[in-house]
């Protein structure tokens, strides 16, 4: 790998002239040497677009003509990327100026490693992020443990992850059914069965808001959390344990929604159980896609190099 490779910023937004300007002051800081910006916009209505030509000109400008939501804008950045390297990065973000050094030093160690997580901050310096998990029922969750050395996790927050452009490519890239939520974990789940490593880098710091872009689409959000959590557990596990961790998850909602008992602990940081309602509409969109499902699943399970025991005894998926 050449010294300084490439590395492709990009940022997806919405209405989100507000988090811009110190997104983009933060990045103009950054001390790496080889980076270009690309700025990927949901067809915003405020003046997101007019303030970066007039204040950031090397920026690309991607403007969409509607709210395509996350995994997909992202995709679209991606394929007008002349990077080695795809960094993406959520618009309510302040980065620390190494933190592109940082990554792009632990992701070039070794061939094996595809992606890697900035450490995110809050603004008040309490940990945001470091890393996401899946329990063995398939509850995605985010870990916000105290780290201080580069270590393994399952999957990388997309609010700053960087990975190998190749190796994205040959993932397909993120998921774009998922829309918006758990398109990430999805993605370095993936990453992780086809045996490449997902790695949290700590000297890496990025300030994180939070659920900026997604409060404005809150309602619709519900439905894709719902029914993206159910495609996770169907692509990714293998069929007994696709089969129980449904089974599980129908359990817990009755039994937490009907009769108001917690039956099996929850992993830290669990998302919010869907309504019945949602997972309702979740499961129906999820019969009326099967079969995208299952030619995902298929093609997952030709290039598996890692089982769902693997990734237990290597701590990526939790037991209870």
């Amino acid at each position: 790998m050449k010294d300084n490779p490439l590395v492709s910023i990009i940022i997806v937004n919405y209405d989100g002239r507000s988090y811009l300007e110190e997104c983009f002051a933060s990045l103009m800081k950054v001390t790496y040497p080889n980076y270009e910006i690309i700025l990927v916009d949901n067809n915003s209505s405020d003046d997101s677009i007019e303030f970066v030509k007039n204040n950031f000109p090397k920026t690309m400008i991607i403007k969409l003509e509607k709210n395509y939501g996350f995994a997909e804008p992202n995709n679209i950045g991606a394929k007008n990327a002349r990077g080695d390297f795809l960094l993406f990065l959520n618009n309510d973000t302040i980065v620390e100026p190494n933190f592109v050094s940082e990554l792009v030093k632990v992701i070039t160690q070794n061939s094996k490693i595809a992606i890697c997580q900035s450490l995110l901050l809050k603004p008040n310096g309490d940990i945001d992020s470091s890393g996401d998990f899946v329990d063995i029922y398939g509850r995605a969750f985010n870990s916000r443990n105290k780290v201080t050395s580069v270590q393994r996790i399952l999957s990388a927050r997309g609010a700053s992850m960087l990975i190998n452009k190749k190796i994205f490519q040959e993932l397909g890239g993120f998921d774009e059914n998922f829309f918006a939520s758990f398109e990430d974990v999805d993605l370095g789940w993936r990453a992780c069965i086809c045996g490449y490593d997902v790695m949290l880098v700590p000297n890496s710091i990025v300030y994180h808001e939070g659920s900026q872009t997604i409060k404005k689409i809150s309602s619709e959000l519900v439905f894709h959390s719902t029914k993206n959590s159910l495609m996770l557990r169907l692509v990714n596990f293998e069929t007994s344990y696709a089969i129980k961790s449904l089974f599980t998850m129908l359990f817990v909602v009755m039994a937490r929604k009907l009769f108001k008992v917690k039956v099996i602990k929850d992993p830290e940081q669990p998302p919010p159980l869907p309504s019945f309602k949602n997972l309702i509409h979740g499961s129906c969109w999820v019969f009326k896609n099967f079969k995208h499902i299952t030619k995902k699943r298929k093609l997952l399970n030709s290039k598996r190099k890692r089982s769902t025991k693997e990734l237990v005894k290597m701590g990526l998926i939790t037991k209870i």
